[in-house]
């Protein structure tokens, strides 16, 4: 294995997980979930190598890989960005994986962060097993379980978003509570390289974008009016639930303040 220098740098970890693994192998045997996850981890880690990135930990259907080992890999956060798009195309390209003439459908979800790591060995079973270690990782972590509840593929935070936007197109998503967070972290969705335009995906990135700065100013109507126009959008019916709750209750308490002149 290759050796690496220890203790603190700064990096990019990067937290990928295959969507659904516990139907999936509800409907195959264990030899054949075997199949189906080297099936598709491989050429997801060959994809962590491509892009300068070292896979840590590989356990079960997810990976934890980091990037920014190599002293030369300055563009590290850019690079595990890169990389979570290939992904992407590498699942589009499998999908559906084929296990004994059953077809799965394949489909990840990503976390990535940037910032401070300690790089160590950790001795376990007579084994000196490389990892990176520190609040960067578990923030990756949580992204990745994140997209889960909007429905998207890739998050990222502020730090990544300032790196990367002049190359990549995101979307602002919202700002969300993390455990050992003491204020909301802004995550941003990743959807494509700046050098392939999905027209589609950059119009619904406007109405999201614009309906969500009507929701940050309270105004409510307008707000559902914008996410109402992104089609088949899990993030937008998340809002629109939101705006009518919110809308509810100012509402109610507007009547309650009538009643009680």
């Amino acid at each position: 294995m290759k050796k690496f220098a220890t203790g603190d740098m700064q990096g990019t970890v990067l937290f990928v997980d295959i969507k659904n693994s516990l139907g999936i192998s509800g409907i195959l045997c264990p030899k054949e979930t075997c199949q189906f996850v080297m099936q598709v981890i491989e050429p997801l880690s060959d994809s962590i190598q491509a892009h300068s990135g070292y896979v840590c930990q590989i356990q079960g259907d997810a990976i934890m890989a980091v990037f920014g080992l190599e002293e030369s890999d300055s563009d590290h956060t850019y690079n595990a960005i890169k990389c979570a798009l290939d992904m992407q195309k590498i699942l589009t390209t499998l999908n559906p994986v084929r296990i004994n003439n059953i077809c799965i459908p394949v489909a990840a979800r990503i976390g990535i962060c940037s910032g401070d790591l300690y790089a160590c060995y950790i001795h376990v079973a007579g084994k000196n097993e490389f990892t990176v270690l520190g609040k960067t990782v578990n923030l990756a972590s949580r992204y990745q379980k994140i997209n889960k509840y909007y429905g998207t593929k890739i998050l990222i935070d502020e730090l990544v978003f300032a790196y990367i936007k002049d190359e990549i197109v995101t979307r602002k998503l919202d700002k969300v509570e993390i455990e050992g967070c003491a204020e909301r972290v802004q995550v941003y969705e990743v959807l494509f390289s700046r050098l392939m335009c999905d027209t589609e995906e950059a119009l619904n990135k406007t109405h999201y974008e614009k309906g969500l700065t009507y929701y940050l100013q309270g105004n409510w109507d307008d707000a559902i009016e914008c996410f109402s126009r992104v089609a088949e959008d899990k993030a937008s019916y998340l809002m629109i639930k939101r705006c009518k709750y919110h809308k509810a209750l100012s509402q109610f308490s507007l009547t309650d303040d009538e009643n009680h002149k």
